[in-house]
């Protein structure tokens, strides 16, 4: 029998997600899951590959979510990064953060490479 076979066109926030989602929930799959995309980095896209660090997310950090029972993920892996030493405009003084936009791109990539690892005997990404 013939391996499944995925093919996700874009590799930016929405084809990130969904490998993501996929390689998550359903840890019996096996299959070869190709993603195009013209960047190097995936999970990024337009809308989160800027790096002008004047290019701030719109929403408070902690309330950017990929998972939906986790809804403050984001938020953590960025106070892990220490982002409020590492870029204080990122900081308000009531603790919300909003990063460079290009920080979430970063967040997207290492949750997909993590989980793509995780998977790697049974996903071939």
């Amino acid at each position: 029998m013939t391996a499944l076979r995925i093919v996700v066109i874009g590799g930016g926030f929405s084809g990130a997600a969904f490998a993501i989602h996929l390689l998550r929930d359903h840890p019996a799959l096996q299959a070869e899951l190709t993603i195009i995309e013209p960047r190097a980095r995936l999970g990024a896209g337009v809308a989160y590959g800027s790096t002008d660090p004047q290019h701030r997310i719109n929403v408070a950090a902690n309330r950017m979510a990929l998972f939906a029972e986790d809804p403050t993920q984001f938020h953590r892996w960025l106070e892990e990064a220490d982002e409020a030493a590492r870029d204080p405009d990122a900081a308000l003084p009531d603790g919300r953060l909003y990063p460079q936009r290009g920080r979430f791109g970063a967040y997207m990539a290492e949750t997909l490479d993590a989980l793509a690892r995780e998977a790697a005997p049974r996903i071939a990404l």
